[in-house]
This record gives C-alpha cells, structure tokens and sequence, in this order.
C-alpha cells in the first residue's frame, strides 16, 4: 500500500510540473492553446489539451482537436517511401530523375536516399527571395517547383546536411507517379485506416475539418488570426493535419512495429553522416531517413519539430528511455517547440532533464 501511494503522489507531482511549465509556456510564447501527451513504451500516461482551439469562439483544446503539424508530417512521407521499397516498386538509391525524367538534368546524382537524409543540394523552393509574396498562391506542383528547377545544386549531393522542402515535395510526386494514386490517398491507405488515424489527412483548408484548430500570430502586441497559406506551399513537405489523439496511435504503432517490422524502423533513425560536413559534433544532430536523430551522446533520441504560419509541433522519441513526447500548438512563436517535448520527458526522467537541449538552443 506505502508504494502504491508513493508512485501516486510521484505521478500527481509530475503532472503538477508538468502543468506549471506549459501554463507558462502558452504565456511566454502568446500560444493560444496547446495539446501533449506523453507515450512511454507504448502506454498513454499523460494526454492533456491547455487554452483554447479557438478564441472566438472559446473552444478548448482537446486530444482530439485537429492541427496542421508542418513538418511533422515528413515522417509520413518517409514512412510511405519505405513501404513502397520495400514493394520493390522505389529504389533509395535510384535518381529522383528515374521517376520524374522532366526535372532538370543538373539534379541527375540526386537519389531518393539524398532526399530523405536533406543531403540532396536541391535549392529549397521556400527560401526564394520573394517567397512570402507568394503563400496565398493555390498552384500545382510543377510550378511550385519552377521557382528552383532553373538552379543549380547548392553541393554535390551526399557532402553536406542542408534541409530543404524541394526534396521531400518531389518525394510526393514520386510516390504518386509509381502508384498512380495521389499523395492523400497513399496516405489514408497504407497509413492512416490501419492505424484508425481518423482525423488525420491532407491539409485541404477550404474542406470542413470537424475539431480543427485556428490558427494565431502575435504581431504588434495582440494575437490575431493567421494569414492564408495555400496548401500549394507545403503538400508533402508538411500539409498534414492530425490530433493528439491519432498521434499517440501513430507513436504506439513505432512502438509495436506495425507498419514496418523494427529492424527497418531502425533503419529510419540510424544518423547518416555526410561526407564533408560535421553537423553531428557541431550542430549535435544528424539525419536519419526522414527524422532527426539528436546528439545525446550514448542515448538515441529522435524527433521532428513542425513550424508554418499560424502552428507548431514535435514529437521527440527517446528511444533508450522508451519515453515519447507530442506537442502541438496553435501558435507560431516558439521556434523550437522540441525545447518543450524535452523539458516534459525531463519531469518524467530525471536522467534526461540533466541533459543540454540538442540542437544548442
């Protein structure tokens, strides 16, 4: 009985710190709601929703409230290159080229496998100069890509880490070319209906999206709504909606090794270093297929955090520890919502709070 209430009174101080933090987090970064939970070994054991989905009409934040994740959603796309080389219908190490022949030759040496650990050189389509003229554009993928197929590699694919959206954005048309289904059905079929992932999908923001979140900036002093960013601007890159909830089943099927067996999920979060560049001493991170495998040291620690206009997300996996954090804001002024996932892993151990943020803040 005496342990009993001692693992009671640990798991009611945990959560207290746990609240504490976040309340001042909203506060600190003018968030208007946030949803998290936290996922160690497969088991949901702290799910909770703070602040509102809506300010107008005072909607609170649940774990079914819908996001837009941004970036988040790359491991999606990574998952689904997987599956399908593992079909035999994508090679990682075949050029892009091979099932897109119209790009430009100059992005010939780009492989799949470049793409997935942001060792392609590809110039990212979102740092044009006059990029932020031109989110409220609804166009279709091959213009989007216009705005870069005129330039040249930035590095010859394979030396150096540099993450950009072009690759992961031509990742979706090739997985719709050998397919012959779009990026949002590939999606719901070989991802999201197996794992009951109801409110997850394409971002579509003309469609009725029961629970979704609104979306907020802070700018001159208030909060207000977020400016229209066209789902043109993201598609696989990050055009993903989920809820706290689907992402919890999401961490639970990684854990049980439902979709792909867990001697090819590790194969995601194996770092692979680049040939010339020393980002996993100097930045403390290298890519994994798809993820970001973080420099702890001994501890494998993987994650991806998810920024666009008007959201942010992460979900951090401490893989030795067993221990899972999912954060997910309607806000975007925190730049590093990962500093969020780790600060809550650190309450439920105390081996990892002892540890410096990676990347350095």
């Amino acid at each position: 009985m005496g342990g009993q209430q001692f693992w009671r009174k640990k798991v009611m101080l945990v959560r207290s710190l746990i609240d504490s933090d976040l309340q001042a987090f909203l506060h600190q970064y003018h968030i208007p709601g946030l949803a998290i939970a936290v996922v160690q070994a497969g088991e949901l054991t702290y799910q909770q929703g703070y602040g509102f989905a809506n300010l107008e009409h005072s909607i609170p934040v649940t774990e079914h409230t819908v996001f837009e994740i941004a970036s988040v959603g790359k491991v999606f796309t990574a998952m689904l290159v997987v599956l399908l080389a593992d079909e035999g219908l994508l090679t990682f190490d075949h050029s892009v080229r091979d099932y897109l022949p119209d790009l430009p030759v100059a992005w010939q040496p780009v492989t799949l496998r470049h793409i997935l650990s942001h060792q392609s050189g590809l110039p990212s389509y979102t740092e044009v100069e006059d990029y932020w003229d031109r989110t409220h554009l609804n166009l279709p993928p091959l213009e989007v890509l216009g705005w870069v197929s005129h330039l040249p590699l930035k590095f010859k694919p394979g030396d150096y880490v540099s993450y950009d959206n072009t690759g992961f954005y031509l990742l979706g048309l090739v997985l719709e070319t050998v397919t012959g289904q779009s990026y949002g059905e590939l999606l719901r079929d070989r991802i999201f209906q197996p794992l009951h992932m109801t409110q997850s999908q394409i971002n579509d923001p003309t469609e009725l999206v029961p629970q979704r979140a609104a979306g907020y900036q802070w700018r001159n002093s208030r909060l207000c709504n977020k400016p229209y960013y066209s789902p043109a601007m993201t598609y696989a890159a990050g055009g993903h909606l989920a809820s706290l909830a689907d992402l919890v089943k999401w961490e639970q099927a990684l854990c049980k090794g439902t979709l792909l067996p867990h001697d090819r999920l590790a194969a995601l979060w194996q770092p692979r270093p680049s040939a010339l560049g020393q980002e996993w001493t100097t930045w403390g991170y290298g890519m994994g297929l798809g993820w970001f495998v973080l420099n702890y040291g001994d501890r494998r620690v993987v994650g991806h955090n998810g920024s666009i206009v008007g959201f942010a997300s992460n979900m951090t996996r401490f893989l030795d520890d067993h221990l899972t954090v999912i954060v997910l804001c309607n806000g975007d002024g925190i730049a590093r919502p990962d500093a969020i996932a780790k600060t809550v892993a650190g309450h439920c151990n105390a081996a990892i709070a002892a540890l410096p943020l990676q990347p350095p803040m």
